[in-house]
C-alpha cells in the first residue's frame, strides 16, 4: 500500500507519513498498542472470530502541537470480514489521522487590491444609489 505521502509496510507493520516539506514520521508497531474485537450482533461466532481492529498512537510528547488538544490518535475498523484486511485499513486511517494532525495549511500571501478593482467598486455603488434615487416617488 503506497501513496505520495505515506507508506505502509506490511511486514514490519510501520507507516511512514511525510509531513510538511521533506520531515518524515515513522509510526513502529511498537509505538501503537493494537487491540482486536468481534463485533456485530450477538451468536456464537461472535465468541470465536475476532475481526475487528483498534488502533492506539499515544504521541510522543515533543510532538504534541500546543494548537490541538489530542494526545493520542484511535482508529477502529471493523468493516471487512479478513482481520488482515481490517489492519491494514486500520493502519492507512492511522497515517490519515496523522497526517492531517501534522498538516499545517501555507500562509496565505497578503495582496493589495488593484486600483481598478476600487473604481469599479465606487462606480458600481454610485449607480446603486442613483438607481435607488430615481425610485422615489417625485414631489409637484
Amino acid at each position: 500500500m503506497e501513496n505520495d505521502w505515506f507508506k505502509f509496510d506490511r511486514d514490519k507493520q510501520t507507516i511512514t507519513v511525510k509531513l510538511n516539506g521533506k520531515k518524515e514520521f515513522v509510526i513502529d508497531k511498537n509505538n501503537v498498542d493494537i487491540s482486536y474485537f468481534s463485533g456485530g450482533p450477538g451468536g456464537q461466532n461472535v465468541n470465536r472470530n475476532l475481526k475487528g481492529v483498534q488502533l492506539i498512537f499515544r504521541i510522543p510528547g515533543d510532538f504534541i502541537l500546543a494548537s490541538k488538544k489530542t494526545q493520542q490518535l484511535v482508529t477502529r475498523v471493523m468493516g471487512k470480514r479478513s482481520l488482515h484486511h481490517n489492519l491494514q485499513t486500520a493502519f492507512e486511517q492511522l497515517a490519515h489521522k496523522v497526517h492531517s494532525y501534522f498538516y499545517i495549511p501555507p500562509r496565505r500571501k497578503e495582496t493589495k487590491v488593484p486600483k481598478r478593482a476600487k473604481e469599479k467598486r465606487l462606480t458600481d455603488k454610485k449607480m446603486r444609489g442613483q438607481k435607488k434615487q430615481s425610485r422615489k416617488a417625485v414631489d409637484f
